[in-house]
């Protein structure tokens, strides 16, 4: 895997786990152990979408760094201003995905 310089010296650990030009979904882990999902969608008008979910409760202690990383990942990106977020908590987090069916697409069915 190539490494991603960019996520050098923050204060959690950060993994990528998929990225297209318009996204990135990183599994990250907190210095004091908390598991995250982040999905960051980075859309117009300089807003960064984001998606976290957290194996557990999420304190504002917690929850700052990992906001001023995800600032520093948009703005390694480009000139974003917003971090429009939403967070979910959960026992855990699972990895997946689903294939569409051949019919479905096919037909394109709704």
């Amino acid at each position: 895997m190539m490494p991603h310089y960019h996520l050098e010296g923050f204060e959690s650990t950060w993994r990528l786990v998929r990225e297209t030009l318009a996204s990135q979904k990183f599994r990250v882990s907190t210095p004091n152990g908390l598991e995250l999902a982040v999905d960051i969608h980075y859309t117009a008008g300089k807003i960064l979408t984001v998606n976290i979910v957290s194996a557990g409760e999420v304190s504002k202690a917690t929850l700052e760094p990992i906001m001023n990383e995800i600032a520093r990942l948009g703005l390694y990106r480009g000139d974003f201003a917003v971090i429009d977020y939403t967070i979910s908590i959960t026992e855990r987090i699972r990895d997946g995905n689903y294939s569409i069916s051949e019919e479905l697409r096919e037909h394109r069915q709704l």
